[in-house]
């Protein structure tokens, strides 16, 4: 498109406009949309202080879970290698636990 047909175009938009605002304005029909005040965008906060026992339970609520199921971390000695698993009464516990022969991960 060149410029000038670029120019046509928007001056026959801005007709166009002009003539759909001055047929809404004929019949009062209101068509501008009330203007918002600007509200703020980080509310005012309060200075609270909470004690030891309020964070942590403000913490356990926010990050609430499983109590009976966490993380271990592990490392290997050989490769360096690390990762975690998950945590289990029953690790190593004979009769119970079948490891090495059953990894966690496998384990009912």
């Amino acid at each position: 498109m060149t410029d000038s047909k670029v120019q046509s175009t928007f001056d026959n938009l801005l007709q166009e406009n002009a003539r759909l605002t001055a047929l809404l304005e004929a019949h009062g029909i209101e068509w501008r949309q009330p203007v918002k005040p600007v509200e703020q965008t980080q509310p005012a906060r309060a200075q609270v202080r909470l004690s030891i026992e309020q964070k942590i339970a403000l913490f356990k609520r926010l990050f609430q879970g499983r109590q009976d199921l966490f993380p271990v971390r592990w490392q290997s000695k050989a490769s360096g290698k690390a990762g975690y698993s998950p945590a289990c009464a029953n690790e190593w516990l004979a009769g119970v636990c079948e490891k090495p022969r059953i990894k966690c991960a496998d384990c009912s």
